[in-house]
C-alpha cells in the first residue's frame, strides 16, 4: 500500500501541489486582506454617518434653544432635510422643513447602531430618518417649547429628523464597487497565471517527449542499420540451408526462416517511422481505398454505406494504406477469442472526412489510452508497438487527428479525421 501511494506521488505530481500551492496561497492571503479592508472601511463609513445623525439632533436641539430663527442655517449646515416634535400617536406639534404631517411608525425600524433611535432608510434618495422617544432628551422649556410670548408647545413624545446621507452611501456604494472589481481582477490575474503555468508545463512536456523522440529515433536508425547487415548474412545462408537439408529438418529451418523475416519486417516498419511521414501525397477516394482492403481480412469485417458517393483526401497512397491496414489489423486481433464483428464507416461533415473502424473487442483501458501512440509501447504479446505511432504520424502529416476510445457496450473505436480535398 505504501509503495502505491508513492509511486502515486510522482516528482510530476509534486511540482504541481507546489507551483498551484505558491500561486493559490498569496491570492487566498491577498483575497483576505482585501475583504477586511473593504469591512474596515464600510464599517468606517457608516460609523461616520452615526455620527453624523446625531451630530444633527444635538445642532438642531441646540439651535432651537438658542431661537427659532437659526433653525434653517443648522439644518443646511448639517444637512437635515426636515425636523419635528409629534405626540406618541404621531400628530404634529411642531415641524419644520420636510417633515411628515402623521408620523408613519411602520417605516421605522430598530436596526440602528444609534441609541434609543429607529431609522428609515430610501436607497433611492438616500435619505435616512430618525425618530427618538423624547424620554431620553433633556429640554429647555422655555426656550424650545415657547414659539411666542403668550403661545406654549406642548412637551413632544418623539423628536423625529430626516438625513442626507447621499454622500456616504455614495461613498460606501464606490468602496463596493472597487472591492467587487479588485476581486474580479485578482480572479482574472489568478487564472491567467495558472494557466500560463499549465501552458508551460504543457510545453515542457512536449519538449521533453520531443527530446526523448529525437534520441530514441537516433538510437533506432542506429539499431536498424546494425541489424539489416546480419540479416542479410543469414537470410544467405537460409537460402543455402534450405537446398541442402534434409525434409526432417526443414520445418526447424522455416522456423528461423520466419522469425528472420519478422526481424525484417520490424527494421523496416522502423525505418518508415523515421522517414518523411508526408510521402508524395495524391487525391484518393476513401471509399475506393477501404473496399480494395477489405478482402484482405478474415471474418465479420464490413464497410457501412456511405452516403455520399466520394470522399476525396489529399494522401499518400501507399502510407493512406499502411494507415488503414494497421487500424483494421487491430480491431480484428482485438477480437481474438471471440467473433470477429469489425466495421468502418465514412462520413462527411464540415470539411472533415471522419473514418471510424469499430469492434468488439477486450477494448482499451484509461491508462493504456494515455500511451496508445508512444513508440514501441504494446499491449500485446507479439506487437512491435510501432504501427499506431507510424498512423499517426503519417495522419498529423496529411492534417488530420487520430484517437482511439472507448466503444459503447464494449470494444474500441478508432477515429481518423482528414481534411477534405476540394479542387
Amino acid at each position: 500500500m505504501a509503495r502505491t501511494e508513492r509511486e502515486r506521488w510522482t516528482p510530476a505530481k509534486k511540482e504541481i501541489w507546489i507551483t498551484s500551492g505558491a500561486v493559490t496561497l498569496p491570492f487566498i492571503l491577498f483575497l483576505v486582506f482585501l475583504a477586511f479592508m473593504t469591512s474596515l472601511v464600510v464599517s468606517s463609513e457608516n460609523l461616520q454617518l452615526e455620527n453624523a445623525v446625531e451630530r444633527a439632533f444635538s445642532d438642531v436641539l441646540v439651535a432651537l434653544q438658542q431661537g427659532e430663527e437659526s433653525v434653517p442655517v443648522t439644518m443646511h449646515d448639517r444637512n437635515v432635510l426636515g425636523f419635528g416634535y409629534y405626540t406618541h400617536t404621531g400628530s404634529p406639534i411642531y415641524t419644520w422643513g420636510n417633515a411628515y404631517r402623521i408620523l408613519p411608525f411602520s417605516a421605522f425600524n430598530d436596526n440602528s447602531g444609534l441609541s434609543d433611535t429607529m431609522i428609515s432608510f430610501n436607497k433611492d434618495t438616500g435619505v435616512i430618518e430618525c425618530m427618538r422617544y423624547a424620554q431620553s432628551i433633556t429640554f429647555d422649556l422655555d426656550n424650545i417649547f415657547r414659539r411666542s410670548g403668550d403661545l406654549l408647545l406642548e412637551m413632544p413624545d418623539i423628536i423625529y429628523l430626516s438625513f442626507d446621507a447621499s454622500s456616504f452611501m455614495e461613498r460606501i456604494s464606490a468602496v463596493r464597487i472597487v472591492a467587487a472589481l479588485s476581486i474580479a481582477a485578482v480572479f482574472v490575474i489568478y487564472i491567467i497565471i495558472m494557466k500560463i503555468l499549465i501552458d508551460n508545463r504543457k510545453i515542457r512536456e512536449k519538449m521533453r517527449k520531443q527530446e526523448n523522440l529525437v534520441s530514441l529515433g537516433e538510437a533506432a536508425r542506429t539499431l536498424t542499420h546494425e541489424i539489416k547487415n546480419p540479416l542479410s548474412a543469414i537470410a544467405i545462408q537460409l537460402a543455402i540451408l534450405k537446398r541442402e537439408v534434409s525434409e526432417d529438418v526443414l520445418p526447424d529451418v522455416m522456423i528461423i526462416d520466419q522469425e528472420a523475416e519478422r526481424l525484417r519486417k520490424l527494421t523496416n516498419r522502423v525505418s518508415e517511422f523515421l522517414r518523411n511521414p508526408l510521402g508524395q501525397p495524391e487525391v484518393l477516394n476513401l471509399i475506393d481505398e477501404i473496399n480494395a482492403l477489405l478482402p484482405v481480412f478474415h471474418g465479420n469485417v464490413k464497410m457501412i454505406d456511405a452516403a455520399c458517393g466520394e470522399v476525396l483526401v489529399l494522401f499518400d497512397k501507399d502510407k493512406l494504406r499502411s494507415v488503414l491496414e494497421n487500424l483494421i489489423k487491430n480491431a480484428v486481433e482485438a477480437c481474438e477469442g471471440t467473433d470477429v464483428d469489425v466495421e468502418v464507416e465514412v462520413t462527411f461533415s464540415d470539411r472533415k472526412c471522419h473514418i471510424f473502424v469499430r469492434d468488439r473487442g477486450c477494448g482499451i483501458s484509461a491508462e493504456d489510452q494515455k500511451r496508445i501512440f508512444d513508440p514501441f509501447f504494446t499491449t500485446k504479446i507479439y506487437g512491435s508497438g510501432i504501427g499506431l505511432s507510424i498512423c499517426s504520424q503519417f495522419v498529423k502529416a496529411a492534417g488530420g487527428t487520430l484517437r482511439l476510445y472507448p466503444r459503447s457496450g464494449g470494444g474500441t473505436v478508432a477515429e481518423a479525421v482528414l481534411p477534405h480535398y476540394t479542387e
